[in-house]
């Protein structure tokens, strides 16, 4: 177990639903994110903590859901409740991140989270044109996106990482492109820039199923493209297969999924993973109510706790050690994967490399900690059927 550990906060509340969302969360309207949430949310974290058995917190992230509806006290009271985690008796985390809706951008807001010890925000873009915007039922619309990037730029002293996502229904090549360019007139350090993906159960996905709306995956791609090379031609490097960072920006706590690192899950719906020979991954109960009462509860203990909890074999590690290490650019280990598994990598998958390779997809290269394998920009759009070819 490591001494440092990472933690995923979920704040499972919006506004309203955006018609593309398949992440959980549930629509409240007006209301605030209750306290009793909050005061249950700070509890699992003290006790999952202890029972991780690490010393201090490395990274935090707080997604959601729209995090941005929190209140100072609310934050502030989440990163006392990390506080237990240094001999100094303050949460200061490498990194952590906030995600925040632009529509909830405000000066007095921005300063409540640096107060609270966030220093990366990560700001839910998506896109600049109103009817697009209006189109899948996002909040706010093109000038707020504007307002809150302006006010970003003169208030917020920390990292700032903004999400795009390309080809929302009605948007076009020109109109995107022209969004990427708008955004990196902002001092934004990292940009996620997503392929809408349209899942069956949303209210996007429904709608294509019934025939009420079109869509063009192949364009889609182009667009996406598009924006990458934009990026690209303006100092972004892309490490991941959505994400691109200027020099030294990377995202810390995306990274320690990527790199198959333990990491703690606290709030309904979140998940948590823990490595190795005794592997495990639990998700906490969806049902709020379920999940305040418990962790409310006199002495909860984390065996106990509602949700799901699976026991991660070798092979499954295995399987993830591949399907989350090359999703970046720097690719996976093969010296590692001997630390990890105590042997070689499988011969099958050594054969599936050496034919990427041979088709100028993918690369071996040696480094201080040993040999890689790597997808490069043009194999890693085809990283899905690598995986299927190695399962």
């Amino acid at each position: 177990m490591s001494s440092c550990i990472s933690v995923y906060i979920h704040i499972p509340f919006c506004r309203t639903r955006c018609d593309y969302c398949d992440f959980f969360s549930t629509a409240c309207g007006e209301k605030n994110v209750p306290d009793s949430y909050i005061d249950a949310l700070c509890n699992e974290l003290k006790v999952r903590f202890v029972s991780s058995g690490a010393s201090s917190v490395r990274t935090v992230y707080i997604g959601g859901g729209t995090p941005s509806l929190l209140s100072a006290a609310q934050l502030k009271k989440i990163a006392g409740a990390l506080s237990f985690a240094s001999s100094e008796n303050i949460c200061s985390p490498e990194e952590f991140t906030l995600e925040v809706n632009p529509s909830d951008v405000t000066k007095d807001f921005l300063i409540g989270a640096a107060d609270a010890g966030v220093n990366r925000l990560s700001c839910g873009v998506q896109a600049f044109e109103d009817d697009v915007l209006t189109g899948v039922k996002r909040r706010g619309g093109g000038n707020r996106v504007l307002d809150a990037l302006e006010l970003i730029s003169c208030t917020w002293k920390g990292l700032f990482s903004a999400d795009m996502i390309s080809a929302l229904p009605g948007q076009t090549e020109e109109k995107f492109c022209q969004g990427i360019r708008s955004l990196i007139e902002y001092p934004v350090d990292h940009v996620s820039l997503y392929s809408l993906t349209i899942e069956p159960e949303t209210p996007l996905g429904k709608k294509l199923d019934s025939g009420l709306i079109s869509y063009d995956f192949d364009a889609a791609d182009r667009m996406w493209l598009l924006g990458r090379d934009i990026l690209e031609e303006n100092g972004f490097r892309q490490y991941e297969v959505s994400n691109f960072s200027r020099p030294g920006k990377q995202c810390i706590h995306n990274m320690v999924y990527w790199n198959l690192e333990d990491y703690i899950g606290c709030g309904a719906g979140a998940t948590g993973s823990f490595y190795g020979p005794a592997g495990k991954r639990f998700t906490d109960t969806k049902n709020i109510e379920e999940y305040i009462k418990f962790w409310l509860s006199d002495s909860p203990v984390p065996e106990a706790a509602p949700g799901k909890e699976e026991l991660l074999s070798t092979e499954v590690q295995s399987f993830e050690f591949f399907m989350m290490g090359l999703r970046t650019l720097r690719g996976v280990s093969l010296t590692e994967y001997k630390e990890r598994f105590g042997e070689d990598v499988p011969g099958n998958i050594v054969s599936e490399m050496n034919t990427w390779k041979e088709n100028s997809l993918a690369e071996f290269y040696s480094s201080e900690n040993g040999l890689y394998f790597a997808l490069n920009p043009r194999g890693i759009l085809f990283l899905n059927d690598f995986l299927r070819k190695i399962l």
